[in-house]
């Protein structure tokens, strides 16, 4: 894996499975689910430094006005032990070249949630996840720049088949990862080394 090049260090996109990178730019890592997602994270980013980080992946929906397929920009990712606020300067950039999308927080939880939990969990975000806060956490305590986009696989009602088996919801999970792979796309475009994106981020020296 190389996020570097001519132009210098790229973004990297990452996201707990490989599914989920289906349609993403590369470089791209699958660093599983969970809490063990920070802990290899880490161990990527010792090995290299990209420009910054775009996390992306399904999601539980936590509120009904969410739909399959739906995206989120995350703007704060919170789980039982605080909040990490992703750089606002980038968040309202990325609103801003990404209309459509809602904006808002995300609770990250211990293992997948069921319909009562997600909706609990509305009351204060958008979105359930099991690896966002972990990740915010990694990436903002090395300085990294980072986005966070989450499509729902699962509206608050929904329940996600036993085990994680996505094979019957094959058709949600491949309309999530074209949804996200085509957000990453564009967001990794601009935010590359030289663009201008009014944040200074990426831009050349």
């Amino acid at each position: 894996m190389s996020a570097g090049g001519p132009a210098g260090p790229r973004w990297l996109t990452v996201a707990a499975l490989r599914t989920e990178l289906a349609f993403a730019p590369r470089p791209r890592v699958a660093l599983g689910m969970g809490a063990a997602a920070g802990r290899r994270l880490a161990t990527a980013l010792d090995a290299v430094r990209p420009a910054g980080a775009l996390v992306i992946g399904f999601s539980g929906g936590a509120r009904a006005s969410l739909g399959v397929g739906d995206l989120v920009l995350v703007d704060r990712a919170r789980d039982a032990q605080g909040e990490s606020a992703c750089p606002p300067a980038l968040v309202a950039d990325a609103a801003r070249r990404l209309p459509g999308l809602r904006v808002g927080p995300a609770m990250t939880v211990g293992e997948i949630a069921g319909p009562e939990e997600k909706a609990r969990h509305g009351l204060d975000a958008l979105v359930v996840d099991l690896e966002s806060a972990h990740l915010a956490r990694e990436l903002a305590s090395r300085g990294i720049p980072f986005l966070i986009v989450r499509a729902v696989l699962d509206p608050v009602w929904d329940e996600v088949p036993s085990g994680l088996r996505l094979a019957p919801w094959a058709g949600r999970a491949v309309l999530c990862a074209r949804r996200l792979g085509s957000a990453a796309r564009r967001l990794t475009r601009q935010l590359a080394p030289g663009s201008d994106n009014g944040t200074g981020i990426g831009r050349a020296p």
